[in-house]
């Protein structure tokens, strides 16, 4: 099935957040295992790929997101590495929203500890069409059904899913490590700041994951500006233990 693209502007205040979470069980054991290896898993199989159509969300900010800012919103920053995305639900916030588990392997500011694995929501990422429209204003259904309609585009809406992906943001994947921004969210933990707060380390992919000692010297994060990687070393100098708490 051919891909589509829809495009979607609204303006929001810088700091808006688009959760609202009602209370759920803390993930975390005051007992930490290190050593515990832990199965990555997706609920975005081939068949949801497949299809799967691509929704851009371009957020009109008054101010934008940067690593200074983002340091004073945020509760913890961390080095993780994703365990899992478990679902997407659209019935949360403005957009719907990703769930999943984070395993911490390295806390650069909070006080998560490094094996521990929390629960974690993201803006956006794929949810089932049927269930998102039913989340949407009537009119905007309509509107997207005749648009279908008058580009001759036929689709079963049970069996079609949206993949919402807001402003400059990155996807999120299962068994890759990330450097991420977080802010506690009654047991879960947001991750904030679109592209600045979730940016790629350069350690490879793994089917399995489980805490890891890193040389912090030796890592680099990608800037999802430019696409380039740099030393995540300089990036803490400068924009983590730049200034005394």
């Amino acid at each position: 099935m051919k891909r589509k693209t829809m495009l979607i502007f609204l303006f929001v205040a810088l700091g808006l957040s688009a959760f609202v979470v009602l209370g759920v069980s803390n993930l975390n054991d005051n007992k930490i295992d290190t050593t515990k290896e832990y199965e990555v898993t997706s609920y975005i199989t081939q068949d949801v790929i497949d299809n799967m159509q691509d929704c851009s969300v371009d957020l009109c900010l008054e101010e934008g997101y940067t690593p200074e800012n983002l340091k004073e919103q945020a509760d913890d920053i961390v080095i993780g590495s994703v365990i899992s995305l478990d679902e997407g639900d659209p019935e949360v916030g403005l957009f719907g929203v990703t769930t999943g588990k984070l395993l911490i392997n390295e806390t650069l500011r909070g006080d998560l500890q490094k094996g521990q694995v929390i629960e974690y929501m993201k803006n956006g990422g794929v949810m089932n069409m049927a269930e998102w429209e039913d989340t949407q204003p009537v009119n905007a259904n309509l509107k997207r059904a005749y648009l279908r309609n008058q580009a001759g585009v036929d689709i079963d809406l049970e069996n079609t899913y949206i993949n919402i992906l807001i402003s400059d943001d990155i996807e999120i994947e299962e068994g890759y490590t990330y450097l991420i921004y977080l802010k506690e969210n009654n047991g879960k933990y947001e991750i904030i700041g679109l592209d600045i707060g979730l940016r790629k380390i350069n350690v490879n992919y793994a089917s399995k994951l489980r805490a890891q000692n890193y040389d912090m010297s030796t890592l680099q994060v990608m800037n999802n500006e430019t696409g380039e990687f740099e030393s995540l070393q300089e990036y803490i100098n400068t924009y983590i233990n730049n200034s005394e708490e």
